[in-house]
């Protein structure tokens, strides 16, 4: 798998500890939940060459319909719509991460690259081609994931203090 050297998830120390919140409140089963932020578009030395930061804001926990350690499903529309509306109006903010944790793991699962390419064909543009931020349940050790012009590649996290 590559790894995209262009695309940096942020992650502020207070925003993780949200995040390390909600797997524990889920396990064993699998938590999930999104992470709303901004991006910016930060111009290389070399002209022309840019790295997309994704910033990290906001995150909400959505308590998975499916109460799995092998799957999540988030079919509350109406609580995804409001967590959708708040960050999107009221603070400016887009959807940069869907979330989710494994039992034991952070790379994704074949139903979780399943789910990555449906976004992409058929998803909103609000969710296409987005990164994936995936936490071990046990180790709390997170990576992240985009599907991008069909391949799967991984995107640095970086965790602020």
């Amino acid at each position: 798998m590559r790894k995209e050297k262009d695309v940096i998830i942020y992650l502020k120390y207070g925003l993780l500890e949200k995040i390390k919140d909600c797997v524990n409140n889920a396990t064993p089963n699998e938590a999930c939940g999104f992470v709303f932020g901004t991006i910016e578009e930060v111009p290389l030395s070399v002209p022309g060459e840019f790295q997309y930061h994704y910033i990290a804001k906001e995150f909400h926990c959505i308590e998975s319909n499916h109460k799995s350690p092998i799957a999540f499903l988030i079919s509350d529309e109406e609580r995804f719509g409001k967590a959708f509306r708040e960050a999107a109006h009221s603070q400016d903010l887009r959807l940069i991460s869907i979330f989710h944790s494994h039992p034991s793991g952070n790379r994704p699962s074949g139903t979780d690259l399943d789910n990555m390419k449906y976004l992409d064909k058929f998803g909103l543009k609000a969710t296409k081609n987005q990164i994936w931020t995936i936490m071990d349940a046990k180790d709390k050790k997170i990576k992240g994931y985009m599907y991008l012009q069909k391949e799967l590649i991984e995107v640095e996290v970086i965790s602020q203090e």
